[in-house]
């Protein structure tokens, strides 16, 4: 019986072991063909990406794809009732497979992006302005910050001012304990006091604009430039890519961010208002608001340790399959294409003509609670501290591991009727029982990385399945992979002529360990490989609330709910994603915190912002 109570996220992370290993010191040379197969056992999907709306969708901004195949669609108004022959990119494969192999042999983790980690905090943003000196040091100090006119709009004067101008203003007057300036100007001398204008009030109903004015104290010196950008980069690039954003908004904050890159690339002795908030008494976070996210100190590739991609020191996958940039390495294997079983008719392939599928999101790094370790007797954790009995930490969170999806059934994916949007895309899967044949060609590999190999493109016949493709969060794309031959050409000399011996491979005893693969990853990846790891009466879904929310109130819900703490120090994570090795692999509905903020007094702060919203 189904469990409504419940859900199982789709993806987990099978663990990273202590250390990364070396590349292989094996001499032994083999070449060859492995002759192998995929069956898809949920529906797959591929993209032909020469043409973006291949149904004529009439939804603005709304993209469709036809699977892949050899076919140009770019001059194609509609392909709908049209079909044409699936095929499967050796590429596709290829990316397929090195991530196994970099799993199962504890080599880097080969796709990491510089993406710095931005997350919504319980701190309020104090104003304050970056300073470059005259020596080209940058740093950055306490200001002040003062209301822009009386009325709840700015006076239309502002519109000559962009983010970072300066501003000359006569002393400010006090309204009710609160500065306000009445009289402006950009002409230096017209009044006797100088700030800096910051043009904000994004999502709010007063567009009140302020000018920050430089106090005497330094927050922190000698900021490394390129750091502060990507800090500024990540979190309003953030903000910009929220679904829900207005376009006025979108505006300001692109805006605000091209002030902000002339200013950290130009002039000695100038200054740029931002908002700033400090974490003990090293790491300081700057934001464009005063209620903000938190961007992490470092970039994502920078918490995977000795995992992150290899430089100097090649580890097993890319001493394998190659690698770019410096101390590059050519790869010693090639994936052919794959093609398909004959049916009887091309359409015979297909689900249906198309289908509309829920929206597809990139992966929020943000979401701590899934994506990090969780330090021992923590209450709350990021990537740069944690929070335990109401004191922060300082530390190098530690990424949870590699990230890999479980196996839907297929019975319980359905396509319902999905409303086109610019966020979703209208697609035309494979069906569930397809096979795709190809070859992976090897040059000069050993015996034990062709024993890995074979493993991994055999594991159909262990029950285990890997994902291809697109939507494997919504269970597309699940593959089981069957080795029918190996074939390994060898070198004869025949007195003065050379030929060319080729023989059947005996891979028959090819298994996990005979093919010395990691024992560490072995349990973990077996599982969540397994195609019936998950109890059937489990969705597997992103987190939602018990009356399907939005998912982000699942995650408002699990710090906490009700209202957004006014100080990190009240953070708090109610439940952690459950390890793959765990019996019980699901996540309530419901956690601690109640299921909406809808009945939430303080769902917004004074200025009107949404506190929650991602």
């Amino acid at each position: 019986m189904a469990d409504s109570n419940r859900f199982v996220n789709p993806y987990n992370f099978i663990s990273l072991p202590n250390k990364k290993a070396k590349a292989y010191l094996d001499e032994d040379k083999h070449y060859g063909v492995i002759h192998y197969s995929i069956t898809t056992k949920t529906p797959l999907f591929i993209p032909n990406s020469s043409n973006d709306n291949a149904f004529g969708c009439k939804e603005a901004d709304h993209k469709s794809f036809d699977f892949f195949s050899y076919t140009d669609l770019s001059n194609e108004k509609n392909v709908s009732g049209k079909y044409y022959e699936p095929v499967v990119p050796g590429s596709e494969m290829r990316g397929l497979v090195r991530n196994v192999y970099e799993t199962l042999t504890d080599s880097c983790m080969g796709v990491l992006n510089d993406d710095y980690p931005v997350k919504r905090i319980g701190a309020k943003f104090k104003p304050g302005l970056l300073h470059i000196q005259e020596d080209g040091s940058l740093s950055l100090v306490e200001a002040i910050s003062i209301r822009i006119g009386e009325s709840a709009k700015h006076p239309k004067e502002m519109k000559k001012f962009e983010d970072g101008d300066k501003i000359y203003f006569s002393n400010h007057e006090a309204s009710n304990g609160r500065g306000m300036i009445r009289k402006f100007s950009k002409n230096e001398g017209a009044y006797n006091t100088c700030g800096y204008v910051i043009k904000w009030g994004l999502g709010v109903r007063k567009e009140h604009f302020h000018a920050f004015k430089a106090s005497n104290k330094v927050v922190k010196k000698n900021m490394e430039a390129a750091a502060v950008k990507n800090m500024m980069d990540a979190i309003v690039t953030s903000y910009i890519e929220q679904p829900s954003i207005k376009s006025n908004d979108e505006d300001a904050y692109k805006s605000y961010l091209s002030s902000f890159k002339k200013f950290i690339k130009g002039d000695k002795e100038a200054y740029f208002p931002v908002n700033y908030s400090v974490v003990g008494n090293d790491i300081v976070s700057i934001a464009p608001a005063t209620f903000s996210k938190e961007v992490s100190s470092r970039s994502l590739s920078d918490y995977a340790g000795v995992f992150t991609p290899c430089e100097e020191e090649l580890c097993p996958a890319c001493d394998l399959f190659g690698k770019i940039g410096d101390n590059a390495k050519g790869s010693r294997i090639r994936f052919s294409d794959m093609y398909v079983e004959k049916l009887d008719s091309n359409k015979s392939y297909y689900v249906k003509d198309f289908v509309t599928i829920d929206n597809l999101s990139s992966p929020k790094i943000s979401n701590v609670d899934f994506y990090l370790v969780k330090p021992k007797n923590a209450d709350f954790w990021t990537y740069d501290y944690y929070i335990e009995r109401g004191k922060i930490h300082l530390y190098d969170g530690s990424l949870r591991g590699r990230k890999y999806y479980w196996h839907h059934h297929p019975e319980s994916i359905s396509f319902n009727n999905v409303k086109r949007t610019k966020l979703n895309k209208t697609i035309r899967p494979i069906k569930e029982g397809i096979t795709f044949n190809g070859e992976l060609y090897f040059d000069g590999i050993s015996k034990k990385q062709l024993n890995q190999l074979i493993y991994i493109l055999n594991t159909g016949k262990d029950g285990l399945g890997l994902k291809l493709g697109m939507g494997k969060p919504l269970g597309l794309g699940s593959v089981t992979c069957s080795v029918s031959g190996v074939e390994e050409r060898k070198i004869v000399f025949d007195q003065d002529k050379v030929k060319y011996d080729v023989s059947s491979y005996d891979y028959s005893n090819v298994t996990y360990e005979s093919a010395g693969l990691s024992p560490s990853v072995k349990k973990e990846f077996e599982k969540i490989a397994g195609l019936k790891s998950v109890p059937k009466q489990y969705e597997i879904c992103y987190p939602k609330t018990s009356d399907h929310d939005k998912g982000f109130e699942w995650f408002q819900n699990n710090h906490g709910g009700r209202r957004m703490p006014d100080t990190r120090e009240k953070m708090r994570i109610n439940r952690a994603l459950p390890k793959i090795l765990e019996n019980d692999i699901s996540l309530p509905q419901a956690v601690n915190g109640g299921n909406s903020y809808n009945n939430n007094k303080n769902f917004k702060k004074k200025n009107g912002e949404n506190v929650w919203k991602f």
